[in-house]
């Protein structure tokens, strides 16, 4: 039965032959105003059973669908567009799911929810209902991805970013999800399914968590769909396949984490996330290269990757952006800059070299300062003066004292060129071997001779890595007291012997030994300083080991002394010939016996002199008590004259003179 565009207007009537397989009444509403069915549907056309295409369309229909138009099973049309109905779609229309081929519901005003039940039908069903203003989205999921739904790209009904999450619900096997809970609801907003947060007041999804959640398959590149993401982690699953190089058109993403899963590839691109703050892929099995982002990465933890030694690859994920690398074992390296990088040279051993001339420029410095200092207080002092040779005995004596009686660099003070070859050669050694650890400090995580150490975890629960060194202050403690114990002597006796050749008392080439021999002291003993510092904070991880390393670098520098050791052993008499201490033992004793043979003959003439002078005062106290005898016996006799003479006058006065009675010719 078919009167179609026509303008009959009034009530449907009622159709008295069930057996109607066609009712097409469709656009009486030609004229407005004028023409078209009105009123409501009747219920009776649900007697038409045989009924296949029902098409009221273009007229003046009210109020609601009957539900029993879900009693027409045969039915494969039911176009009702065009009209004024209104309220709800009735649910018990999915009961003409087996035939139905066109449900036309379009230009109406229907209210309420698309019901999930119309999700039931075949994918071939067209199904129409737009300009139904009233109508409430979204539709019901499954819908929007039936070919024949009008709606399919209205963002009110079909939102791509739930299409998206349906894809990538699907693609990593979401049926074996740990948790699920409500991924799929026909009706649920996405913003409600595990994991997922929309931005407040909007069904733009901003997060997507889902670590450790029991992911499989692939990435579906429907990801890219999520355009206001800003937050991913599907970490500690096991996703295969490579990352979908559209995840690149997350503008917004900042926190990126795919991490420990099984993805594979050589062209992993993430040119466009400039808005990244952190990015994890570690724990895969990538390859290649990763282009540079020329992003401000600045905490550890915020790109990081299998770029580590050794790897599953060869070569291994190059990565010049990463701030660590992992290894295929899960250990990991922090890639910030070095202090060997911050001095701008390439690595360890450019450095060593200029590190070695400074400290021969320091030491030229040195003598330059204390040659001005003494030629500056000696002035106006005759060269005699200056020159003392005692001074320069003891000159010598000290500057043996300083480099050591044991160590083969006292033949530096000598002028034997076998000397010196031994010399260079165990300073050549010395320098060699200290160069090895060096090699094994350079900040090159992929050279096989280098000794780093990874001590950094990225663990599959933790955001940030965990740096598992356990070196500490007491280990560094431990390193300066060995330091000072076995390095601070020769420093200083190196520096004195500089000091020493600066003095004007010497000649120049015995200045410039003693120059060399200070400078060699100096810097063996300094560089060993620098070569424990770096090879230690390269490879130390707690302080037994910083320990173990300071005590096998120190061993280096006696080498001198157990060569000395050695060649006493192989040949003592070579080597005391080649002595400074042996010839000046022998100087000092050939000098000791002629200073005594001086003496004893000193002391023979001292003692035969003395023996003439004890004999000459013998004979002098003889005269001289002779004499004090004489003096005496003459005071005697002085005394006894004094006396007689006395007694003489006594005796005149006593007796009167004789009187002579003859005259003087009698006589």
């Amino acid at each position: 039965f078919m009167i179609d565009n026509n303008a009959i207007s009034g009530a449907l009537p009622d159709f008295p032959a069930p057996r109607l397989k066609t009712l097409d009444v469709s656009n009486q509403n030609k004229r407005e105003h004028d023409g078209g069915l009105s009123g409501s549907i009747p219920t009776t056309l649900s007697n038409l059973i045989d009924l296949t295409v029902l098409n009221l369309a273009g007229n003046k229909f009210t109020q609601r669908i009957p539900h029993a138009l879900g009693n027409l099973h045969f039915l494969q049309v039911l176009n009702l567009s065009s009209n004024a109905l209104d309220k709800s779609i009735p649910s018990e229309l999915e009961t003409l799911k087996d035939f139905l081929e066109v449900l036309d519901l379009s230009s109406n005003k229907l209210t309420g929810s698309i019901p999930r039940e119309l999700v039931n039908f075949q994918d071939t069903l067209l199904l129409n209902l737009r300009e139904n203003s009233n109508l409430l989205g979204p539709a019901p999921l499954d819908l929007c991805f039936l070919p024949g739904f009008d709606l399919l790209n209205n963002a009110s009904f079909c939102p791509p970013e739930r299409n998206a999450l349906r894809e990538f619900y699907e693609s990593t096997k979401g049926f074996e999800w740990t948790e699920s809970k409500l991924w799929l609801d026909p009706v649920i907003s996405h913003c409600d399914w595990f994991g997922v947060t929309c931005e407040e007041n909007s069904t733009n999804t901003i997060k997507l968590e889902l670590s450790n959640n029991g992911l499989s398959g692939k990435l579906s590149e429907e990801i890219a769909l999520l355009t206001h993401l800003e937050f991913l982690d599907l970490s500690d699953n096991d996703i295969k396949g490579s990352i979908p190089t559209e995840i690149r058109n997350l503008s917004h993403l900042k926190h990126f984490r795919l991490c420990y899963n099984g993805f594979i590839g050589n062209e992993t691109n993430f040119g466009h996330l400039q808005d990244l703050e952190l990015i994890q892929i570690h724990g895969n099995r990538l390859s290649g290269t990763i282009p540079m982002l020329h992003l401000p990465f600045s905490d550890r933890s915020s790109f990081v990757s299998d770029c580590g030694n050794p790897s599953d690859f060869e070569p291994p994920l190059v990565c010049d952006e990463c701030t660590m690398c992992c290894n295929a074992q899960g250990d990991c390296h922090s890639t910030h800059e070095k202090f060997v990088q911050k001095t701008k040279f390439q690595n360890y051993l450019f450095f060593s070299f200029a590190f070695g001339g400074m400290l021969f420029a320091a030491s030229g410095v040195l003598a330059s300062a204390v040659y001005a200092h003494d030629r500056h207080r000696n002035r106006g002092l005759p060269e005699s003066s200056v020159r003392c040779p005692s001074y320069k005995d003891k000159d010598r004596k000290y500057a043996l004292s300083t480099i050591g009686n044991d160590s083969v660099y006292q033949f530096f003070l000598r002028n034997s060129w076998q000397g010196w070859i031994i010399v260079l050669l165990t300073l050549t050694a010395q320098f060699w071997l200290l160069f090895i650890f060096v090699e094994g400090a350079e900040n090159s995580w992929t050279d096989e001779d280098s000794d780093l150490v990874y001590t950094w975890q990225c663990r599959r629960d933790e955001v940030e890595c965990v740096n598992t060194n356990e070196l500490s202050e007491r280990g560094w403690i431990a390193f300066v007291i060995l330091m000072i114990a076995h390095l601070l002597k020769d420093t200083i006796n190196g520096t004195k012997l500089i000091v020493l050749s600066a003095k004007q008392r010497h000649s120049h080439y015995k200045r410039a030994r003693f120059f060399v021999g200070g400078t060699l002291l100096t810097t063996v003993s300094l560089f060993t300083l620098y070569v424990s510092t770096i090879y230690n904070y390269a490879i130390a991880t707690n302080d037994r080991e910083i320990i173990e390393n300071s005590v096998i670098i120190l061993f280096i520098c006696d080498i001198d002394e157990m060569l000395f050791g050695i060649l006493m052993v192989i040949n003592e008499d070579w080597v005391r010939s080649m002595s400074i201490e042996e010839k000046e033992n022998n100087q000092d004793a050939a000098v000791e016996t002629s200073r005594k043979e001086i003496i004893g003959s000193l002391k023979e003439e001292s003692r035969h002199e003395t023996n003439q002078t004890l004999a000459l005062e013998d004979q002098t106290g003889a005269v001289s008590s002779l004499n004090d005898e004489v003096q005496s016996l003459k005071t005697v006799v002085g005394a006894l004259q004094e006396t007689v003479r006395q007694q003489n006058e006594q005796l005149k006065r006593l007796i009167p003179p004789p009187r002579y009675e003859h005259d003087c010719a009698s006589f």
